[in-house]
């Protein structure tokens, strides 16, 4: 997706504050999210929960989760309401390489206007999704993968919605760092004691 297709419009004279209310329901979001994750037992239940806050913080239904596999394409590791016809179709589409440092997350207020292809704009458009937003996530500085929240209609992406966006980024892109150092200790640590039963 190219630039062109976003915009970076800052809180100005006339345009409104959120109100306290949004506040508490962002800030109750976020809290949920970094218990739920705090909690999981997997990758898949923090993909689940960073699912539900995407949704939830951005006012979406649709949603997905993408990681690098071990050949280095973008692929779909989870979503919510994304058919299997668009996540083939676009599957390894990334504007990302897997070895890029400090991604910026790219906002697609109108697919109509992001100056990609006309067959991925078809394919977008035959989904239903008329707004779209990459997020990367990283772990250790490492580019891992991104979130897509979706939308059926032209979406204008306020400041508070991108800093959410990037506060889910951060918190999973720690808890699938974590997760990742846990594995490989246990697998250490079941070499080791495999090692011990040797000798």
């Amino acid at each position: 997706m190219q630039h062109g297709a976003t915009s970076d419009v800052g809180v100005g004279r006339g345009q409104l504050k959120p109100a306290d209310g949004d506040i508490v329901r962002e800030q109750a979001v976020l809290f949920r999210l970094t218990d739920r994750l705090y909690r999981a037992n997997g990758l898949g239940e923090i993909y689940d929960a960073a699912l539900d806050a995407i949704c939830d913080a951005l006012s979406s239904s649709r949603a997905a989760i993408l990681r690098f596999d071990s050949h280095g394409v973008m692929s779909f590791v989870a979503w919510r309401s994304i058919s299997e016809k668009y996540r083939e179709a676009v599957n390894g589409h990334t504007p990302w390489t897997c070895n890029e440092h400090d991604a910026e997350p790219i906002f697609v207020e109108d697919i109509r206007l992001s100056g990609e292809s006309r067959q991925l704009i078809e394919t977008v458009l035959g989904e239903e999704i008329e707004a779209l937003a990459f997020i990367p996530l990283a772990s250790s500085r490492e580019l891992i993968g991104k979130f897509m929240v979706y939308y059926p209609a032209p979406h204008r992406f306020g400041d508070r919605e991108r800093e959410l966006a990037l506060t889910i980024a951060r918190q999973l892109g720690f808890a699938i760092e974590r997760e990742r150092a846990e594995t490989s200790a246990t697998r250490l640590s079941a070499l080791v004691e495999s090692s011990d039963d040797a000798i």
